[in-house]
């Protein structure tokens, strides 16, 4: 490239304005834009504004949920379900010098939806009806073992 091909690439520079022209642009001509530091500025405040909004709606969020804890906490179901509601209840029961197995039992039962402890109940029922049967059925096969036990010594 030539000297003359590179000045031919340059923008022309602007022609000395008019008197007249240059105030009438001057009045309509947009404000010069505000420094870099003013911009990162307000970057930053608007940034600041967004995390602020963001751990706030979080700290609201996690309030409620400590709001529920207690809650379900004063009607004696404690987090973690039925498993850790019986392991707390027999744990305290342990510190306080009483059963902790009755504690865990009356806390999982606690714990538990009135579905659940409907079917818990029937099954107990069952378990209290069944249970000589099954006493009788083991005795049964015990007898039977024991005397061909017998016949083959």
């Amino acid at each position: 490239m030539t000297a003359a091909a590179v000045a031919d690439d340059r923008p022309a520079a602007p022609s000395p304005p008019d008197t007249a022209a240059s105030s009438a642009s001057a009045a309509s001509a947009p404000a010069a834009p505000p420094p870099a530091s003013e911009r990162l500025r307000g970057l930053v405040v608007t940034a600041v504004d967004r995390l602020a909004g963001a751990a706030a709606a979080k700290v609201d969020e996690l309030s409620d949920r400590l709001g529920d804890v207690a809650a379900d906490a004063a009607k004696g179901q404690l987090p973690g379900g039925v498993g850790g509601n019986a392991a707390l209840q027999a744990g305290l029961a342990a510190l306080q010098g009483g059963n902790p197995v009755w504690a865990g039992i009356k806390g999982a039962v606690s714990a538990m939806s009135p579905t659940t402890k409907v079917l818990l109940a029937l099954l107990l029922i069952l378990l209290a009806v069944l249970s000589p049967v099954l006493v009788l059925v083991l005795a049964l096969v015990l007898l039977v073992s024991a005397i061909v036990g017998a016949v083959k010594s």
